[in-house]
């Protein structure tokens, strides 16, 4: 269940809690004081007051404020003063970020973005940074919904009673398991070859492996694979996720595992997930789903990403191999029912053990070939690619992948080369549709920001614009919908102007708590994000993932002083801007440090998704360059003209 959090407490990255809008509370500076002075006295001429036409004129002309909205009030008095307009302007009226409207949450999973992130359990770059637990409780306290885990092989040992000697449990049980030999190893590899061969399962129908887990105590391991990161217990992670995955939000979790262990250990994973997540834990449904189920659907539930085995995998049916033998385990025996009778049969051996494979319920790993390939159309598969990949793709079949995203699930992760940590611009692939679009934490660079924008207040579900969703309802909803459908056109528009006035700031958080304010010397640096055509290929031929710019318009101020800083209201415009679709188009402030001395540094940021961006004279919430909230405050007017159509 949702809980309570201090609003403090939380980091940005996911859809801090501050979407949710508040005023000011701290006291002005004279800089923002001096140009509410200048605003007021604008419409106030000789007056001390506003006229009810003045308040009129620049409540609806100027603010663009819903009549209906919660500063309508104003519009029905007679007169403003001064202390009126300052006390309208520093309240949640006063705020640029818009409340976020209720959603709808009863379509298929498809039709949201999902945030989402990748290595989760990486602290710092991909080459040698500790992993941590913490990591996880870090991204879920922050919004995240969608966490990887990258499991590894671990210490395996003999349960306590094990008697080595006689092959069963002693009366009294061991106090430390004792860990197994190099000796026992090769014994068991042949022996879990032999009983393969002539008792591949038990009375019960369990495998070699599942029996194996009887006597063996396996620890799978948590890390980033062939390089000098820490490693931490699977275990661990799992009880970190249950403690934390339901604080922020209710909706869905989706734990994305990439799993490298051996069966035993595999066998392993999935005891500790269903012992520790238990009743949250999404089980198997006994039908196959004809459709993705909505979020509403799932909340408080844990849904497993996993490769994806097919129950019907190749065997003759008669528990007699068509396969050379390989003590290796080259192959394995499952068990079938037919009717009413259960079977052997002897398959391939999967990396991924169908024990744990079954966990993958509506997120079913399947390894992407084309958009042809036979399991494209399997309702709960999900693909995944890197973002070189994604990007070739895009720019060979934009359409095709279009359309495969409004029905089906894909996941993007950065590249391999980003051992840094940092990310690509996430409204590439979400302007395709891409709803698991998943970034390195660990970092803040513009992909975080942007990140932070697109979940802001949204419990990290964000339905997305009409035609980019699925054509089909959930069977639940579609009973209640005579047409079961959904909007399947997509529209976008162009804007002559986006003109921000960056009049002043207050409280700029300084790279060091014991800098000096006045060597500090801040500039702000304006950028719309968008993209021309979802349609469209979005990269050159010649442009890989990892060398993609982001697209947009960008300006910046002039450098002013101190860290309650006058811009003198500089004009940043950007003019005809096309193929605009306000929802997947981001409006972002970063406050750079001039320095003498190597390359400036962002202090502080915010961004806004522009259909929650409130126009006229507003103030915007800054965070600090780790994303924790503060005091900070910068003062513009926004300005947007649509094109004729």
């Amino acid at each position: 269940m949702k809980k309570d959090f201090p609003i403090h407490r939380y980091k940005a990255g996911g859809g801090h809690p501050s979407g949710e809008r508040t005023g000011v509370q701290e006291k002005l500076h004279e800089s923002l004081i001096r140009h509410f002075a200048e605003l007021f006295s604008k419409y106030a001429g000789s007056r001390e007051t506003w006229s009810r036409d003045q308040i009129s004129l620049f409540m609806h002309h100027v603010q663009n404020e819903d009549p209906n909205g919660p500063a309508a009030y104003l519009v029905d008095k007679e007169e403003l003063g001064m202390l009126e307009m300052i006390q309208y302007l520093t309240s949640p009226c006063g705020n640029i970020l818009e409340m976020a409207a209720p959603q709808d949450l009863t379509l298929p999973l498809s039709s949201y973005f999902i945030s989402s992130s990748h290595n989760t359990y990486l602290t710092g770059n991909q080459l040698s940074s500790d992993s941590s637990a913490e990591a996880y409780k870090d991204v879920l306290l922050r919004g995240c919904r969608c966490i990887e885990i990258d499991v590894w092989d671990g210490e395996e040992r003999y349960r306590p009673g094990v008697n080595l000697e006689e092959g069963e449990a002693d009366s009294k049980p061991l106090t430390s398991p004792e860990i197994i030999s190099r000796r026992d190893r090769i014994v068991m590899k042949v022996g879990r070859w032999v009983m393969n061969k002539l008792e591949p399962t038990d009375s019960d129908g369990r495998t070699i492996d599942e029996r194996l887990s009887d006597i063996i105590q396996a620890e799978p391991r948590v890390l980033h694979g062939f390089t000098l990161t820490k490693e931490i217990s699977f275990r661990e992670v799992c009880q970190t996720v249950k403690e934390h995955a339901f604080v922020a939000s209710d909706l869905p979790l989706i734990v994305s595992l990439e799993v490298h262990c051996n069966p035993l250990q595999q066998n392993s994973m999935v005891e500790i997930m269903e012992e520790t997540w238990s009743e949250e834990l999404l089980s198997a449904s006994e039908i196959e789903s004809a459709g993705l189920p909505s979020p509403s659907e799932l909340r408080n539930k844990i849904l497993i990403k996993v490769k994806h085995v097919p129950d019907n995998q190749t065997g003759t049916g008669s528990g007699e191999s068509e396969a050379a033998d390989d003590p290796d385990g080259d192959t394995v025996h499952e068990i079938v029912t037919e009717g009413n009778e259960k079977k052997t049969i002897e398959v391939k051996a999967p990396k991924i053990t169908s024990r744990l494979s079954r966990l993958g319920i509506h997120t079913r790993g399947i390894s992407f070939k084309s958009l042809e390939q036979p399991e494209a159309s399997m309702p709960n598969h999900i693909f995944s690619l890197s973002e070189k990949a994604a990007m070739a793709l895009q720019r060979k079949m934009p359409k095709a992948l279009f359309a495969h995203n409004r029905d089906f699930l894909m996941r993007i992760y950065p590249h391999g080369m980003r051992v840094d940590s940092s990310n690509f611009d996430p409204v590439t692939f979400w302007r395709a549709g891409v709803q698991v679009v998943a970034l390195n934490w660990q970092s803040w660079d513009v992909g975080m920001i942007l990140n932070e924008a697109m979940f802001a207040g949204s419990d990290g579900f964000v339905l997305k614009p009409p035609g980019y969703r699925s054509d089909k309802r959930p069977d639940a909803t579609r009973a209640n919908n005579a047409e079961g459908t959904v909007e399947h056109s997509t529209s976008s528009k162009t804007l002559d102007r986006v003109a921000v006035t960056v009049l002043a700031a207050q409280n700029i958080p300084l790279l060091e708590k014991g800098d000096d304010s006045n060597d500090f010397n801040p500039y702000v640096k304006v950028r719309l994000h968008t993209e021309p055509d979802a349609l469209a290929a979005m990269t050159r031929e010649t442009t890989g993932g990892e060398q993609a710019k982001l697209v947009g318009y960008a300006g910046q101020t002039a450098t002013s002083k101190g860290s309650s800083p006058d811009f003198g209201g500089e004009v940043i415009e950007f003019l005809n801007i096309e193929g605009v679709v306000p929802e997947l188009t981001f409006l972002s402030f970063v406050i750079m440090k001039e320095s003498s001395i190597g390359p400036d540094v962002m202090t502080a940021w915010a961004c806004v998704r522009l259909d929650r961006t409130r126009l006229g004279y507003r103030f915007v919430r800054l965070f600090d360059r780790y994303g924790m909230p503060g005091s900070g405050i910068l003062l513009i007017k926004t300005e947007l003209a649509e094109a004729a159509p």
